[in-house]
This record gives C-alpha cells, sequence and structure tokens, in this order.
C-alpha cells in the first residue's frame, strides 16, 4: 500500500501538492519555468501553451489533458502565512485511468520532487505528507 493510499477515499480523490523552492530567493517566473519543466518530465507530458503560461494576474497557469490525465500547475506568489507561504505552487494530478489511481500520482510527483519544499494536501486540506516542519496549528 502506498503512503497517500489511505487518504485517496475513491478511486479519483484529489491531492493538491504544494510546491516551493527549497534554497533560491523568490522570483515567480524563474521558478515557473522551473517547476513546469521537472513535473513534465517526472509526469511524462507536455503543458500547453507552448508559451510561458502567464495569465492577466501575473500568474503561471499550465494545463494538460488526455483521456488518461488531467493536470493542472498553477504558480503565484506566495500567500502569507506558515507553512503555505513556503509553498506557492499547486500542482494538481488528477487520474482518468482505471489502471493508476490519483493518489498514485501525486505519490509519484511529491516523490519525484523532493529537492523543492513540499505539502501535500488531500481533498479537505489536511496534510498527507510534507517535507519540512509544518507545526501543529493544522
Amino acid at each position: 500500500m502506498g503512503r497517500f493510499e489511505p487518504y485517496g477515499t475513491g478511486f479519483k480523490a484529489d491531492f493538491d501538492v504544494r510546491v516551493g523552492p527549497a534554497h533560491a530567493a523568490w522570483d515567480c517566473a524563474a521558478f515557473a519555468r522551473q517547476v513546469r519543466s521537472d513535473v513534465e518530465r517526472v509526469m511524462g507530458i507536455r503543458f500547453d501553451p507552448a508559451d510561458d503560461g502567464r495569465d492577466p494576474s501575473g500568474r503561471f497557469r499550465f494545463w494538460f489533458e488526455n483521456e488518461d490525465l488531467s493536470f493542472h500547475l498553477i504558480v503565484d506568489d506566495p500567500e502569507e502565512g506558515w507553512p503555505l507561504g513556503k509553498v506557492p505552487a499547486y500542482a494538481i494530478p488528477v487520474s482518468g485511468s482505471e489502471q493508476v489511481a490519483t493518489w498514485e500520482l501525486a505519490e509519484k510527483l511529491y516523490d519525484a520532487l523532493g529537492t523543492y519544499l513540499l505539502v501535500a494536501l488531500e481533498k479537505a486540506g489536511e496534510p498527507v505528507a510534507a517535507n519540512f516542519d509544518l507545526g501543529d496549528d493544522w
């Protein structure tokens, strides 16, 4: 059994993997390019559109969809508050496959992006895993 499986209440259960830079000063555009490239490599996908993904609000939004997977990646400036201020990107995989559950995709992504700060949240917003101390205020 995978670590995320107990939180996957149903085959298509939602997970939100929050991602942040572990060592660099914040630069939203540079981080968006970096995390986009790493997510594409890990998940074996190419996001559309081919441009930089910046929307009118200044966020970066990337979307991929086929019959087996939809994936949404949003990179924005950090929000206020601990610990989510440390992980400003949302990586949201959703399985469309009968063979792979969404929790498996989220766990794969979480494990592969270990050089970043990470918090995996289940659909109700409770942390499933984090690679830094979140504290007790959940």
